[in-house]
Parts: structure tokens; sequence; C-alpha cells
């Protein structure tokens, strides 16, 4: 098989992951391989600032929120 132009970049990462600061406004923090590591990243980060953190979805427009206690709300 012949190589693309395409080859020499890497994939970039599916999910996006936000923190809702205090005024509502998204801040980017980190990306996720898949959402399961989405979600496991967030655990990370919500020990050292907790809140509401999005899950964005680069491939569907999809996003879901995860909530300091751990529940999940879909937009």
């Amino acid at each position: 098989m012949k190589p693309t132009e395409f080859d020499s970049f890497p994939m970039v990462p599916p999910f996006d992951i936000f923190r809702v600061e205090s005024d509502g406004h998204l801040a980017w923090r980190d990306t996720g391989a898949t959402l399961e590591l989405a979600r496991l990243r967030i655990k990370i980060l919500m020990v050292a600032q907790p809140g509401d953190y999005v899950i964005y979805s680069q491939e569907t427009g999809h996003k879901t929120v995860i909530k300091p206690d751990g529940s999940i709300a879909e937009r």
C-alpha cells in the first residue's frame, strides 16, 4: 500500500475534555482516545479542580456532562 500525505500525521483523540468555569464558560483541559479514558481523566482532574466537566465528541458533536458526584447528564 502506498503511503499518503496523511500517514505522517498522528490521529487526534476524538474526545475533548472541558471544565465548566464559574461564569459558565468551558475551559479546555485535555483529550481522551476513548469515552472511558476521558471519564477516567476527569476523575483525576477533579482531585485538583472539582466541578462540572464536559466530554465533547468531535465525531458526533455529543456532549456529556460529568458532575462532581460522578453523575452524568447528557446534552
